[in-house]
């Protein structure tokens, strides 16, 4: 004959395995919802930067066609762009973003010696200054 005590236990786990199974499928439920979202914006993003690309390729001309992005942004900061601007910049290598790793090239830059020690045979005194009573009201 089997325990009551243990059939209600085991009732009782059942019920709060159902429980968390149910908790589990709206947590994934949640999360897919918020996946699709931030796909959803991701292709938003890249549709938005794509019509500015092609407005301000609309607005400096067909020469700016081979301009990067970073080089037509470029142009809209500047107050007044002529048709000699464009084709110029068109002319120069892309600009490539910097990451703050980027480091500039050239010279190497040398390690600081930073402070020497003081040599060994030198007395060391150790004096406390005691300050003003003024500044220690601060």
């Amino acid at each position: 004959m089997p325990d009551p005590l243990l059939a209600e236990i085991v009732a009782q786990l059942q019920a709060q395995l159902a429980e968390r199974e149910q908790q589990i499928a709206t947590r994934d439920q949640q999360l897919t919802r918020k996946d699709q979202a931030l796909a959803l914006a991701e292709i938003k993003i890249r549709v938005l930067e794509e019509r500015l690309r092609l407005e301000r390729i609309a607005r400096y001309g067909k020469r700016s066609e081979t301009l990067s992005d970073l080089q037509l942004q470029l142009l809209d900061l500047e107050p007044g762009v002529s048709q000699e601007e464009v084709e110029a910049e068109s002319g120069r290598e892309p600009l490539q973003p910097q990451t703050p790793q980027d480091k500039p090239e050239g010279k190497p830059r040398r390690k600081h010696p930073g402070r020497q020690e003081l040599p060994s045979h030198l007395e060391r005194v150790e004096e406390i200054v005691a300050c003003r009573p003024e500044w220690s009201a601060r």
